[in-house]
């Protein structure tokens, strides 16, 4: 999982840290690229490194440095690439979000940002099929299907009630009743599922199925979205390619009610935007949604009382992005943080933080 991934990464403190994040590609012959840039950011990393320390005291770094580079194989590759490398640590993580530019990190902590806004942005969700031959339930994260669930009732292969009388037929009152009869049985089955793993449910079916689940659904509001599936297509990429704009719309407006709630807070005076008190209320556990310009990074030197602002992030000692921090802080205490460029955020500039009190 990524969140355990990001755990066990912030907590490596040992310095110096290296992070590299870089823009990859999933197809052939792009991602042939992709090697050549790892071994070119990877000379860089080695070259910042040496510059500010003696090879003897970082050398187990250089090690994992370059044993981690034959460990990654580009043909597998998504859209971003991370690598992070200290003397203890050699490892990587691919996510469908690439980075916002190709970058080298060297400070005494990983660079976890990217990943945060990759955690924040990926999805793990439900599909819900409906269709004549049955019903499957499918798992899928962000734009793929990784499972099919075949358990607590699912798949239901076939509608038991169906009409054996021929007359009955004939009357599409007892028709859509026994759909309905039938909808309520998948119903009771999700509803079980969605109290065990509370993921959003995206049914792919037609608009009269549709209604028809919502009608006869205990809780209908478990039901995020809906797509119309054509006739015929049933396999698991025509399913999740549409499948997944819906669930990033619904992520759009996550990220739309998040800035309202902000918004909200500011006539309480629990929102602030100031970099120093914005980052001792994350420290102190304050921060309940942090909210970012997607770009925004802003370096610093340490100090007695706090920190300066700094524009060169490669000079030694130097934090390479405060934002990093500040977001990795919310986050492992329970906070949200949203990495966005909708314009309503420029009301209160590029970073601020709603506090809990």
């Amino acid at each position: 999982m990524l969140k355990d991934q990001m755990q066990k990464l912030a907590r490596t403190q040992e310095g110096p840290c290296i992070t590299i994040a870089l823009a990859t590609h999933r197809t052939h012959p792009d991602n042939l690229q992709d090697a050549i840039l790892l071994k070119n950011l990877i000379n860089e990393a080695e070259d910042r490194l040496l510059k500010h320390n003696d090879r003897r005291s970082v050398e187990s770094v250089l090690k994992n440095l370059h044993a981690i580079e034959p460990r990654i194989d580009n043909r597998l590759n998504d859209f971003g690439l991370y690598v992070f490398v200290s003397a203890n640590t050699a490892e990587f993580v691919r996510t469908m979000w690439p980075p916002a530019e190709n970058k080298v990190y060297v400070d005494k902590e990983f660079a976890l940002r990217d990943i945060i806004k990759a955690y924040n942005r990926s999805e793990d969700y439900y599909i819900l099929h409906l269709s004549q031959s049955g019903v499957q339930l499918y798992e899928a994260l962000n734009d793929r299907i990784y499972g099919e669930v075949e358990h607590g009732g699912f798949p239901f292969r076939d509608n038991p009630h169906y009409l054996t009388d021929r007359q009955a037929k004939s009357d599409p009152r007892k028709v859509d009743n026994q759909i309905k009869e039938f909808l309520n049985t998948v119903d009771k089955s999700m509803v079980a599922l969605h109290a065990a793993h509370q993921l959003e449910i995206i049914v792919a079916s037609t608009r009269e199925n549709f209604d028809f689940l919502l009608e006869v659904a205990d809780q209908p509001q478990i039901y995020s979205g809906h797509f119309t599936i054509d006739a015929g297509r049933a396999d698991i990429h025509y399913l999740s390619d549409k499948a997944w704009p819906v669930v990033k719309d619904l992520q759009k407006a996550r990220r739309t009610a998040a800035i309202d709630e902000l918004m909200a807070g500011i006539s309480s005076g629990k929102v602030l935007t100031d970099m120093q008190e914005i980052y001792q209320a994350a420290r102190e556990g304050r921060g309940e949604l942090l909210l970012v310009k997607s770009n925004f990074s802003q370096p610093i030197d340490i100090t007695p009382k706090g920190f300066d602002f700094v524009k060169d992030a490669t000079v030694p000692g130097i934090n390479d992005d405060i934002v990093n921090d500040i977001a990795w802080e919310v986050v492992n205490k329970k906070g949200r943080v949203f990495f966005t460029d909708q314009p309503a955020l420029r009301e209160v500039g590029e970073i601020a933080l709603l506090t809990r009190y």
